[in-house]
């Protein structure tokens, strides 16, 4: 192999490896060439309630009540005062059955399916309004729950103890994304009545800051890609050593001659 054939080969693989290189969009979170330092924008929120759905469960406390009416309704009264864990929750929570209701102590049947969990706590407060006076409910979801798949540092099923729960607060919890995650192409995963919805949502752009899907709901799972192309640092380390190699493999061919 002459000198030429070297250098000619040493092009090609610089073409190569820098077609391979990908830009800091789609390794960025939140992109937007319209923000400058000292200026502000706004991005409108678009909340999707999520509603009730059979086999969820619920915690439902009923407070103002005499002792022994409440042990029948709040399970932390049996306790003894220790912290309830997430598996006595779910255990002794209140279960949609498949008709769509729970099954409440004195109260009877309530059917809560496709309500939001605040118009489902009206409608028991409702009922137990009719059997007890100054009574007050709490109602929670028990098995709010989300998974972070893929590309991140701490893959898993996450209990969520907040109502208001975003894609990033998500990727968060699972210690952000690794190194080399494709932000740009994240997969949501949303449990319906009807099936499963999947959608990709683009976290390198900051239209996903008004997009319905930047809350998260009970049980969704987000999936993060891996890049298809390697990050523009990690090429130019591997071509700087290749560079080296034919550098060499060139001055012994000069020697030899």
């Amino acid at each position: 192999m002459g000198i030429r054939q070297v250098g000619i080969l040493g092009v090609g693989l610089m073409v190569m490896l820098l077609s391979g290189c990908i830009g800091r969009k789609s390794i960025n979170y939140l992109n937007d060439n319209s923000l400058s330092n000292g200026s502000s924008k706004l991005f409108e929120n678009r909340k999707f309630e999520y509603r009730v759905q059979v086999n969820d469960v619920l915690s439902i406390r009923v407070m103002g009540l005499d002792d022994a009416t409440s042990r029948f309704f709040n399970i932390e009264s049996q306790s003894n005062g220790s912290m309830l864990t997430d598996a006595a929750m779910f255990v002794n929570g209140f279960s949609v059955d498949k008709n769509g209701q729970v099954q409440l102590p004195t109260v009877g049947k309530i059917k809560v399916q496709g309500l939001t969990v605040g118009e489902a706590q009206e409608l028991v407060q409702r009922k137990i309004n009719e059997f007890f006076t100054n009574a007050t409910v709490i109602l929670k979801m028990v098995n709010w729950r989300l998974s972070v798949l893929g590309q991140v540092e701490r893959a898993g099923a996450f209990q969520v103890y907040n109502n208001q729960i975003t894609i990033l607060d998500a990727l968060a919890l699972a210690g952000g994304p690794a190194e080399f995650a494709d932000k740009s192409h994240v997969t949501l995963l949303r449990q319906s009545e009807r099936g499963v919805q999947a959608l990709y949502v683009d976290l390198s752009d900051t239209k996903v800051l008004s997009s319905e899907y930047y809350y998260l709901l009970p049980n969704d799972i987000v999936y993060v890609p891996a890049l298809k192309a390697r990050p523009a640092r990690m090429n130019l380390e591997l071509l700087g050593v290749l560079l080296s190699a034919i550098t060499v493999a060139m001055l012994v061919i000069n020697s030899t001659k």
